[in-house]
């Protein structure tokens, strides 16, 4: 209604001592490479519990890493679900590969693990998984069909950074390869930036040198600082590495990010008591061992647009998380039907759940929901 203050769905989140932090980098220097990216992937390391972390300059360079260390390029195949981001799809179409559009459950609007081993083929070589809204999904299924399909499993964290589960957080092994994202409104906020954990040491160390044209350091310059004519680049690379600018702004926001996540599972938590006797609304399901994100409240919403129109009406941010990817024609639409991506799309609605939703914000929007719409 007029006069109310809004309540964002989406907002970024910016350290205190940020502003000072950067303005000490920019006449430090320096700018662009630099040691605090080496200093920012150790303590990323540590928080995720995972040491072979790679900083990228965006998440969609962190996938286009992940998907090539798979051996994904022209005419192969990776599964992915149509209800993902853009940043989640166009990395595979980018490779000169198929994004191969698989199932998801309604319940959760995440992969259909009974889905994946009929959809592979001879050319298919990876699994992609994107967490819907800060959740988790069926991980013990998805690995179970991925090792059943004798494919690595990457997972698309860009919206979970900070979920669990069984008391590990994302990003810690376990599967081939995490993406993780720093965009400006996600928890970790670099304003831009992204993230691959990899599995071991060496698939690390290969995805720093394809993140920057190759390149393998320290040898690529003499002593002195001239180039090396002794220096090969044996494989091609990117321009995907992180600033070291960027990097210092996230090892400020760093230590701050646990009262962000911290804040939206209290928020998303609330909601998951408060949301589930209102008629029109089916909250999504969470496995057990699962300990969310929240970086959304994300449910299922009967006559979604009305809803979204009594919500935005009250100031209240609220949309559908995205677009399925099959609708957009730089992609082939699957050959097959998907019911449950259908019925997912057809009422997915997310919530504001953020830092800066309190208990007064909470009130609000269950008040604007509870009458009806």
């Amino acid at each position: 209604m007029a006069g109310e203050t809004p309540i964002p769905l989406c907002r970024s989140f910016v350290a205190p001592a940020a502003g000072q932090t950067l303005a000490l980098a920019l006449t430090a220097g320096p700018l662009a490479s630099g040691p605090a990216v080496a200093a920012f992937e150790q303590a990323l390391g540590a928080y995720v519990g995972n040491p072979h972390c790679v900083a990228t300059g965006d998440r969609a360079g962190a996938l286009t890493l992940a998907l090539r260390a798979c051996g994904v390029g022209p005419d192969t195949e990776v599964l992915v679900s149509p209800l993902s981001c853009l940043a989640t799809t166009m990395p595979i179409a980018n490779l000169q590969a198929q994004p191969i559009w698989c199932d998801v459950d309604p319940a959760t609007g995440m992969l259909d693990p009974s889905d994946i081993v009929r959809r592979r083929t001879s050319r298919t070589r990876a699994i992609v998984h994107y967490h819907w809204g800060g959740d988790v999904g069926p991980l013990d299924a998805l690995q179970a069909a991925a090792e059943a399909a004798g494919l690595p499993l990457i997972e698309d964290a860009a919206a979970a950074f900070g979920a669990e589960y069984h008391g590990h957080r994302i990003g810690h092994a376990g599967n081939a390869f995490t993406v993780l994202s720093f965009y400006a409104v996600n928890p970790l906020n670099t304003v831009e930036g992204g993230a691959l954990c990899c599995p071991t040491a060496a698939t690390a160390e290969a995805a720093r040198r394809q993140r920057r044209f190759g390149i393998q350091q320290p040898g690529f310059r003499l002593a002195n600082g001239d180039l090396n004519p002794d220096s090969d680049i044996a494989v091609t690379g990117y321009s995907f590495a992180m600033t070291n600018l960027t990097a210092t702004l996230g090892l400020c926001q760093l230590q701050a990010v646990q009262s962000v996540i911290d804040r939206q599972r209290e928020n998303g938590r609330h909601f998951e008591n408060d949301l589930a006797t209102i008629s029109g609304l089916t909250l999504l399901r969470r496995q057990p061992g699962e300990d969310s994100a929240y970086w959304v409240y994300a449910l299922r919403a009967a006559r979604r647009e009305a809803l979204i129109a009594r919500l935005h009406a009250h100031g209240i941010g609220a949309q559908r998380l995205h677009l399925r990817n099959d609708r957009y024609s730089c992609f082939k639409p699957a050959p097959w039907p998907l019911p449950g991506v259908d019925a997912f799309d057809r009422d997915n609605l997310a919530l504001p759940c953020g830092w800066w939703v309190g208990a007064a914000e909470r009130e609000r929007i269950l008040a604007c929901v509870k009458p009806g719409w």
